[in-house]
C-alpha cells in the first residue's frame, strides 16, 4: 500500500526539475490536510461545544476540504505554482477562520499561524505566491479586526476565559514544527538540486574540454591535410608547367627548320600531320621567313605516311603564304603511295615544284 502511494506521488511530471522534487512534499502536505479535515468533520459534534459553534467549525472544514482537493488536482496536472498559491489561499482561509473564533486579543499563536502560508508560498512559488499570501492574510486579519472593533459576536466566540498556556504553546509548536519541516525539506531539495546542477555543470565542462580536444586534433589534421594538398597542388602546378614546356619543345621539334645556308631552309616532316601540327607548321614557317633573308624553302615529306585532302590543303596554304613573302617553295620525297593517294583525291600540286628526294632538291638550288 505504501509502495503504491509512493509510486502514485512520484507519477507527476513537471518541466522544472526543482518543482519535480518539491511536488512530492506538496502532495504529502495536501493529503495530510485532507486527512485532518476528514477527521475533524465529526469532532465539533462530539465535544461539548454550542451547536452554533459546531456548525461554524464544520462549515469551515467543508470550505477547506474542496480547496485542498482542487489544489491536489491542479498540482497533479503539472501546474505547480497555481497549486501552491491555491494551497496557500486555503491555509490563509483556515487561519482566518481560527482567528474569527479566538479574536485578535488573545490569539498570539493564531496570528503566528499566518506565517505558515506566507513562508510556504514564498519558498515554493516565489514572489508571486508570497504576495498573494501576504495580501490575503492582511485582508483576513483586517476583517477580524474590523468586526472585533464593532463588537460583533462573530469574533471571539471560542476565546478561552483562563490562561490557555497549553493551547498557545501547542499551537506555536504545531506551526513551528510544520514550518521547520517545510524549510528543512526545501533546503534539502535545494541542496540536492544545486549539487546535481554542479555535477551536471562539471560533466558539461568535461564534455566541452573533450570536444575542444577533439576539435583541436581535427583542426591539426585538417591543417596537415591542407598543407599536404597545397604541396600536391604546387607539385602538380610545377608538373603542368613542365609538361607545357615539354609540349612546346615537342611542338618545336615536330616542325624542325634546318638552315642549309643563309638563304635556304629545310623543313623535314616526319609522322602523321593533323590539324594541330599543320597550324604549328604554318606558324613556325612564317615566323622563320619573316626576316626576309630566306629565299628558298624545301619541304621534305618523305617521312609523312599519308597525305589526304586536309594535309594537302594545309601544305598548299603554307606554300602560298611563303610565296607571298617572296620565298620559293619546293616539295621533296613524295613516296609513290602518297602520290597515288593524292592523284586519287584529285589534288592539284601544279603550284609547287617537286623533287624525288631532298638531295635532288638541294642540288637543284645550287
Amino acid at each position: 500500500m505504501l509502495q503504491r502511494l509512493h509510486t502514485w506521488l512520484y507519477a507527476v511530471t513537471m518541466k522544472d526539475p526543482l518543482e519535480q522534487r518539491q511536488s512530492f512534499l506538496v502532495q504529502t502536505f495536501l493529503l495530510a490536510l485532507i486527512g485532518v479535515s476528514l477527521l475533524a468533520l465529526p469532532l465539533p459534534f462530539l465535544t461539548a461545544v454550542q451547536p452554533g459553534i459546531a456548525l461554524g467549525l464544520t462549515a469551515l472544514v467543508l470550505i477547506e476540504l474542496p480547496l485542498y482537493i482542487l489544489a491536489l488536482v491542479v498540482l497533479r496536472r503539472g501546474h505547480f505554482t497555481s497549486a501552491i498559491i491555491l494551497t496557500s489561499v486555503s491555509v490563509v482561509v483556515l487561519c482566518t477562520g481560527i482567528l474569527f473564533s479566538t479574536g485578535t486579543r488573545s490569539s498570539g499563536a493564531t496570528m503566528f499561524t499566518f506565517a505558515l502560508p506566507i513562508i510556504f508560498a514564498g519558498l515554493l512559488a516565489g514572489g508571486r505566491g508570497a504576495f498573494w499570501s501576504i495580501g490575503l492574510s492582511a485582508l483576513g486579519i483586517g476583517m477580524v479586526l474590523a468586526l472585533e472593533v464593532t463588537g460583533s459576536t462573530l469574533v471571539g466566540f471560542a476565546t478561552p476565559h483562563d490562561a490557555n498556556i497549553g493551547g498557545v504553546m501547542g499551537g506555536f509548536l504545531s506551526v513551528a514544527t510544520v514550518l521547520g519541516f517545510f524549510v528543512a525539506r526545501f533546503g534539502r531539495t535545494l541542496r540536492d538540486t544545486l549539487y546535481e546542477s554542479l555535477r551536471h555543470e562539471q560533466e558539461v565542462a568535461a564534455q566541452r574540454d573533450a570536444l575542444e580536444a577533439v576539435v583541436d586534433a581535427r583542426t591539426a589534421e585538417l591543417r596537415s591535410a591542407l598543407a599536404e594538398v597545397e604541396t600536391r597542388m604546387q607539385a602538380q602546378a610545377e608538373m603542368l608547367e613542365e609538361i607545357s614546356q615539354q609540349r612546346e619543345a615537342i611542338r618545336e621539334l615536330s616542325v624542325p627548320l634546318l638552315p642549309v645556308d643563309a638563304q635556304t631552309l629545310v623543313l623535314p616532316l616526319v609522322g602523321a600531320l593533323d590539324s594541330a601540327r599543320l597550324d604549328a607548321l604554318q606558324g613556325r614557317t612564317l615566323d622563320a621567313l619573316e626576316g626576309g633573308q630566306i629565299r628558298r624553302l624545301i619541304m621534305d615529306v618523305s617521312g609523312v605516311p599519308l597525305v589526304d585532302s586536309q594535309v594537302a590543303l594545309g601544305l598548299l596554304n603554307t606554300v602560298r603564304a611563303a610565296r607571298l613573302l617572296g620565298v620559293l617553295v619546293t616539295l621533296a620525297g613524295i613516296r609513290p603511295e602518297v602520290a597515288q593517294a593524292m592523284v586519287g583525291l584529285g589534288l592539284e600540286m601544279d603550284e609547287v615544284r617537286t623533287f624525288h628526294d631532298l638531295e635532288d632538291a638541294l642540288r637543284y638550288g645550287r
